[in-house]
């Protein structure tokens, strides 16, 4: 082997090892920081831990009396859905940010994440606020599957009922097997716990832009839109959702 290869080998293993006793040494100063709770180290600085750059795993930022107001955390450590206490869910499936309200509900969150299904990529991006004790009720997102694409701020009407008043019940219905009974169940739980979107403003699959207004059912009734190609049009419909006036720019 070169002898000029050999050393950068032999270099960047140095750095390697200076690397991981630097994070020993930054983690050990950190750990003893943390248990000395009267210790100089904690006091001279107001309690506070400074560092040029920190790996972690999840982070929970809670209030004096332990209460969550926000965990970062990577996929597999990620909290469930909780909300009056109740445990809805979904830990370990949403790398990124979540939100607590004052009584420790999520109250909505941030986060990121693709893969690829079958060789077919799929991306996902969304931040959101949920109603209070419910569900999602303002959502910025961003989706992609398959090639297809989609982009847009929506605005959704929620429930007066607590979610997890809604949650079991939707279980059961979600372990039923497909078919007619499991497609009647589904749609009765909807009308009894509707959670219209009312508001679109986004980039549709078709790659047309759009303004969709909703009445309380979901059905849209004015709908602002311009094609790929330029082509402007506002329409009005009817309860049904059928289009009652075009105007075209």
């Amino acid at each position: 082997m070169d002898a000029s290869l050999e050393i950068v080998k032999v270099e960047r293993q140095l750095r390697r090892m200076r690397v991981c006793l630097i994070t020993a040494v930054a983690a050990a100063v950190a750990t003893a920081a943390i248990m000395a709770n009267s210790g100089e180290a904690v006091a001279q600085d107001g309690g506070k831990a400074k560092f040029d750059e920190i790996e972690v795993q999840r982070i929970n930022v809670v209030e004096p009396d332990g209460k969550p107001r926000m965990v970062l955390s990577n996929k597999e450590r990620s909290p469930g859905v909780v909300v009056n206490g109740v445990d809805l869910g979904n830990a370990g499936t949403r790398p990124g940010m979540t939100f607590y309200n004052g009584e420790g509900d999520e109250s909505g969150g941030l986060g990121t994440d693709n893969g690829v299904n079958d060789g077919k990529p799929w991306a996902v991006g969304q931040l959101s606020f949920d109603q209070y004790k419910q569900d999602q009720t303002l959502v910025l997102r961003y989706m992609e599957q398959e090639g297809v694409r989609g982009v847009g701020l929506a605005v959704n009407d929620r429930p007066e009922a607590p979610l997890p008043e809604s949650f079991e019940e939707y279980k059961k219905i979600e372990q039923m097997p497909p078919g007619p009974a499991r497609d009647q169940a589904m749609a009765a739980y909807r009308k009894k716990y509707p959670s219209p979107q009312r508001v679109f403003i986004g980039k549709n699959p078709d790659k047309s832009s759009a303004v969709t207004l909703a009445d309380g059912k979901g059905t849209p009734r004015i709908v602002m839109r311009v094609d790929q190609d330029g082509n402007p049009r506002i329409q009005f419909l009817n309860a049904k959702g059928k289009v009652t006036r075009t105007i075209k720019g």
